[in-house]
């Protein structure tokens, strides 16, 4: 009998010697199961905290890889960086929340990145299943997934085929790569960038894409900054196609202002159809990993810029008479009951302009300069109206000709033009021409009456 349970104990011993043994020197199938439970489980519940966290749907967890990101981003320090995306995600409050958990509170640098989709600001993905069906496992559950099941990957199902493919590093089928900071390289073999679009294309008309959901962002942002956190956020590219529908329901130049308003730094990303995907929606390994080094190379400059030199600033708040170079306001059209800032705002009539700064070039000839004109503006009646096509100018002219004019509409840099929002109108201007003249103010062209508080001018040197 003694014999007996000795042969029992040596033969689960060497059980769980083989099994270490397999699943430490047997390849991992590239859509494995048991590697795909332990990285939502880790994901879920990692054991460590971060001091940069992305937030975001599968355009994330498939497009940064947060090991290129700390890379770039050591000459600023030394930062731990995770990837909290998950299918479908919506951005409410409640999954942003928990990805901002994971922060260290102890980090010199806590960030935050969200990657905005127009799927991310749907309202029907506000409840975010994926992510819960995963943050609600029993946490024994977890543990055995995160323990246990990288050892038992090769008892997923497969082909001798699958196996020598992965042994030779050749790629074919849908190919996914779990790693441990939230990141899956991705690709599928064959690529076809339109096997998904008419999946958006029939589903998109009918989905809701409410303003609250854009607001509330919004505020989020806005309360990240106040605690000391950097919030930067972008676009995740995709497809030509792809995008042609989704900037339907997308006010990407919106987002961005009131994102900038708030303290957050939006990141532009240029040449955009020039990531590939492999379905149109997601992107293949190697975009990935460029996109990945892009926007870790935009934060560290943000990061690590010198602040520009301001050669003027004024700003006129409506509380006192007009600082100098502004023309004066009428009186009658200052009022208090819809104010952003202070005690008073000031009312742009319909087919008016407002009071106008007014300032000579000369004084800063033969410099590079950068011009930034901001204001917030609401229209004056209770409903949206989309008569309201106001817009914040600035323009530079000499006796002869406009040398430079820029413009940005209410409606199209506000979330909700019936409330509060930030425009902001910016550019570059090299100086090199006498006799020019700035002239910054609000063009209302439109039916309705706007609203306007805290116009602002800033002059730089362009660095």
């Amino acid at each position: 009998m003694h014999t007996y349970h000795q042969r029992i104990l040596y033969s689960l011993g060497l059980t769980l010697v083989l099994l270490a043994i397999g699943g430490w020197y047997f390849p991992s199938i590239p859509t494995s199961s048991m590697q795909s439970d332990w990285f939502w489980s880790n994901k879920v519940a990692p054991d460590r905290l971060y001091d940069v966290v992305f937030i975001g749907d599968s355009r994330i967890y498939r497009g940064i890889n947060p090991e290129l990101i700390e890379e770039a981003l050591t000459v600023v320090d030394t930062l731990d960086v995770f990837n909290y995306g998950f299918s479908s995600a919506g951005l409410d409050t409640a999954f942003m929340n928990v990805g901002a958990s994971l922060l260290d509170s102890n980090s010199n640098r806590r960030m935050i990145v969200l990657g905005v989709t127009a799927s991310s600001l749907a309202d029907e993905n506000l409840a975010n299943p994926h992510h819960w069906q995963e943050k609600k496992r029993h946490p024994i559950e977890i543990w055995q997934r995160k323990n246990i099941n990288p050892y038992l990957s090769f008892f997923d199902p497969t082909s001798p085929e699958v196996i020598r493919n992965k042994a030779l590093d050749k790629k074919s089928g849908y190919y996914q790569v779990y790693k441990s900071n939230g990141w899956i390289a991705s690709d599928k073999l064959p690529r076809d960038e339109w096997i998904e679009y008419w999946h958006i294309q029939n589903t998109y008309p009918k989905v809701e894409f409410s303003t609250a959901v854009r607001e509330n962002l919004i505020q989020k942002v806005a309360a990240w900054e106040a605690e000391g956190i950097e919030v930067f956020g972008f676009r995740p590219p995709a497809a030509a196609h792809f995008e042609a529908i989704e900037m339907q329901y997308y006010p990407e130049k919106a987002i961005k202002t009131q994102f900038e308003a708030v303290g957050g730094t939006w990141i532009d990303i240029p040449n955009r159809t020039s990531y590939v995907t492999y379905d149109g929606n997601h992107l293949e390994e190697q975009s990935a990993r460029r996109l990945s080094t892009f926007i870790g190379e935009q934060m560290k400059a943000e990061l690590i810029k010198e602040d520009q030199v301001l050669l003027r600033n004024s700003v006129l708040d409506f509380e006192t008479p007009p600082p100098p170079y502004w023309s004066s306001y009428e009186p009658k059209l200052l009022q208090n009951k819809q104010v952003f800032k202070g005690a008073t705002a000031y009312t742009v009539n319909a087919q008016t302009y407002s009071c106008t700064y007014t300032y000579p070039l000369d004084s800063f000839l033969d410099q590079n300069l950068y011009i930034s004109t901001s204001c917030w503006m609401k229209v004056g009646q209770e409903q949206i109206s989309q008569t309201a096509t106001a817009l914040l100018v600035f323009s530079i002219q000499n006796e002869q000709e406009t040398i430079l004019w820029r413009g940005e509409r209410l409606l199209e840099q506000s979330l909700n033009p019936n409330k509060w929002n930030q425009l902001k109108v910016a550019d570059a201007y090299p100086n090199t021409l006498a006799g020019c003249t700035l002239k910054v103010y609000v063009w209302n062209k439109g039916t309705t009456d706007v609203i306007i508080d805290q116009l602002k001018l800033e002059i730089f040197v362009d660095k």
